[in-house]
């Protein structure tokens, strides 16, 4: 009896790790196109987005989704601006070409820079309610400064990296 349940679990197995396989060479399949980088070498007309070859596809086209997102509710006004530009910047750092980045979309990391001594989760919660309203003040002004370049930037990202 016990060999029996050990052999009909080994075909259980095998047939979900064929289909697996199936799926992922489904994905492979139809990333492959958009894999191609536009160009790797340091020195020549590189274009924002271009990612490291070694990164898997399936990881590039992930990024350049979530990127795509961030714009769009960013400019959806579902994300404050500090927090789409802090996690824009935390993403595009996958990217191979960062300083591009960097000098296509700096209002990003203006903003990001100049926010990130703001504590979150729960040092947030932890701090007191003249804290936190100093916090808010200081974000909003930040924001208010560079409103119109970051909806400018996130306008970009979306033309970009359009789904």
């Amino acid at each position: 009896m016990n060999s029996w349940l050990m052999v009909a679990a080994l075909v259980i197995i095998a047939a979900l790790a064929g289909y697996a396989a199936y799926l992922h060479w489904l994905l492979y399949r139809r990333n492959k196109p958009a894999d191609k980088p536009v160009s790797t070498s340091a020195g020549s007309n590189a274009k924002v987005g271009v990612v490291d070859p070694a990164v898997p596809g399936v990881q590039r086209v992930a990024i350049k989704r979530s990127l795509y997102l961030l714009a769009d509710a960013l400019l959806d006004d579902k994300l404050t601006h500090t927090e789409g530009c802090l996690r824009i910047c935390a993403i595009a750092a996958s990217l191979e070409d960062q300083e591009l980045i960097r000098r296509e979309y700096g209002v990003l990391f203006r903003v990001a820079e100049a926010t990130a001594h703001i504590p979150i989760l729960d040092a947030w919660q932890a701090l007191s309610r003249e804290d936190k309203q100093r916090f808010d003040r200081e974000r909003k002004a930040v924001e208010a400064k560079y409103n119109d370049a970051v909806i400018e930037a996130a306008q970009r990202i979306k033309a970009h990296y359009s789904l």
